[in-house]
């Protein structure tokens, strides 16, 4: 089958990736063709294809990219997706949220012999888009966000609370599937501990607690760590990412700076190997419905690296580490530097946890995994 992909997001960010794995393992296992449209990183202007591991990639210009309500690129990307969606005969269109350069080209030009297929995996206008309080505004997007779905011939979620919203907006049960976000162990993996701290300078004999970058989560991290250094004085916090203005101010007003190193933006090669320099990773999500619909990826590249976590207890993601005693799990932010300290302390614990980590995301959510229910939601 010849499968069209469109993804509202800028190339390499949030839903991208999970775009851009849903084609590979449909055109790798299923042999279909497959084409992604996404929006570029860098160029304003221009138009740029290319072929990656058997799927084809179209990165449309970023001009006016924010300035649609919702964000969606411009108008020119829009009618060139259009445009792609009626003359480029495709037997399915699967579009990857629904935002304005997803939504209104499938709106305008989905043809009647074509299957279209819907994914949500954040629940954006329902619980993290709030437009400064605007509730009219708000309704109009929540309209948006959900009656997409019911256009859709099938719709993959990705987390339990998604997939009882979807039921709730009135998809047929045997439409929905549950499709959990995978994880590439071939690429994330462990590195030396050694060789990674030497790369960013780092001392071999300290405790090392890291996190990717979350904007919700960073001034939670932030105020568990403060608690964290009156019991470990040597400890140290690790951001492997790019530090906002907001963020780096509010680790000097904290009085964190001496201990807490920014990796600044990586390379893709660069990733695993700087989470390697950690001893625990960290991410102490809020209770928020925002969070409890999503499936966080960082969190399955942690336990790719090999490497103990500790995290909140909010949406699937937790509970199924705490089923399978994977993960240290907080019951809520109150919790979080309790369980951090008494984890840090606790080198039979980390060992433990770091053992069986690895082990567990590869049995149950490397991307191979996931594959026949991919195919099988896609081809109906």
């Amino acid at each position: 089958m010849r499968l069209l992909f469109l993804n509202a997001n800028i190339a390499g960010c949030g839903t991208y990736h999970r775009a851009l794995w849903f084609g590979r393992l449909c055109a790798q296992y299923g042999g279909h063709e497959v084409t992604i449209c996404t929006v570029s990183r860098n160029e304003k202007w221009k138009r740029k294809t290319r072929i990656e591991k058997d799927v084809t990639i179209t990165e449309g210009p970023n001009w006016g990219y924010k300035n649609i309500p919702g964000y969606g690129s411009n108008w020119l990307d829009i009618l060139w997706r259009w445009k792609k969606i009626v003359s480029g005969n495709y037997d399915v269109v699967f579009g990857f949220e629904y935002h304005p350069n997803v939504a209104w080209p499938i709106y305008a030009g989905l043809k009647k012999n074509q299957t279209f297929l819907s994914d949500w995996c954040d629940w954006y206008a329902g619980a993290a888009n709030r437009f400064r309080g605007n509730t009219l505004a708000h309704k109009w997007d929540k309209n948006r966000e959900e009656k997409i779905r019911l256009k859709a011939d099938r719709v993959s979620v990705i987390s339990s609370l998604l997939f009882n919203r979807t039921l709730d907006v009135g998809v047929n049960k045997n439409n929905i599937a549950l499709l959990r976000e995978g994880v590439d162990t071939d690429y994330m993996k462990p590195y030396p501990k050694e060789d990674a701290r030497l790369k960013l300078g780092i001392q071999q004999n300290v405790p090392v607690v890291a996190t990717l970058t979350d904007g919700h989560a960073f001034p939670f991290l932030i105020e568990a760590f403060k608690k964290v250094k009156k019991e470990i004085s040597n400890a140290y916090l690790l951001l492997v990412g790019g530090l906002s203005y907001e963020q780096r101010k509010l680790v000097v007003n904290s009085g964190l700076q001496d201990s807490f190193i920014s990796t600044g933006r990586c390379s893709d090669e660069e990733l695993p190997v700087f989470l390697s320099a950690a001893d625990i990773f960290a991410l102490p999500m809020a209770d928020t419905l925002a969070n409890k619909a999503r499936f966080p990826h960082k969190i399955g590249d942690y336990l790719a690296c090999a490497r103990p976590l500790v995290v909140t207890r909010v949406g699937d993601y937790p509970e199924m580490l705490r089923d399978d005693d994977v993960a240290v799990v907080a019951d809520n932010q109150n919790d979080f530097a309790t369980e951090l300290i008494n984890l840090i302390k606790n080198k039979k614990r980390q060992q433990f946890l770091a053992d069986k980590s690895r082990k567990w995301i590869v049995e149950k959510l490397d991307w191979s995994v996931i594959a026949p229910d991919i195919l099988k939601f896609v081809e109906g």
